[in-house]
């Protein structure tokens, strides 16, 4: 072989090697491209949907109040019960706050260490706590 055709080849075969290496840096960083948007799209979706009210489901009864006077209500899955009354079905949970309205008034609760504290009507500072539902 003489020095052109030597020249050549080992062009050819660095252009190879180099063209090789391009396209494994790109599949790593497609790999990587995609494995990013799995993931964001993962934690995006979950920070966009609204949380469950599963973990509020439950008989809440107003705490350190004289018994015969505390206020309660239940949580279902189909709405806000007072006296085991359906009393709305629209009711709105953020995560953090619940809020509905019964006939004039408007009932809005932070939830805060597992307890409602009522926040509207604010006739006093009413806190709420998840109690056993006493059946008689």
């Amino acid at each position: 072989m003489d020095k052109v055709q030597s020249s050549k080849v080992s062009t050819s075969h660095l252009m190879t090697k180099r063209s090789q290496t391009i396209i494994l840096i790109l599949l790593l960083v497609g790999g990587l491209v995609l494995t990013s948007l799995f993931v964001s799209k993962k934690s995006l979706s979950s920070w966009l949907k609204p949380p469950s009210p599963v973990g509020i489901y439950g008989y809440w009864k107003e705490h350190d109040v004289a018994r015969y006077a505390a206020e309660s209500f239940e949580i279902r899955p189909l709405g806000i019960y007072r006296d085991g009354r359906l009393v709305t079905t629209q009711y709105s949970w953020d995560g953090q706050t619940l809020s509905y309205q019964l006939g004039e008034l408007h009932y809005s609760y932070l939830y805060l260490n597992n307890t409602f504290i009522r926040h509207q009507p604010a006739h006093y500072i009413s806190t709420f706590v998840r109690t056993s539902l006493l059946l008689n």
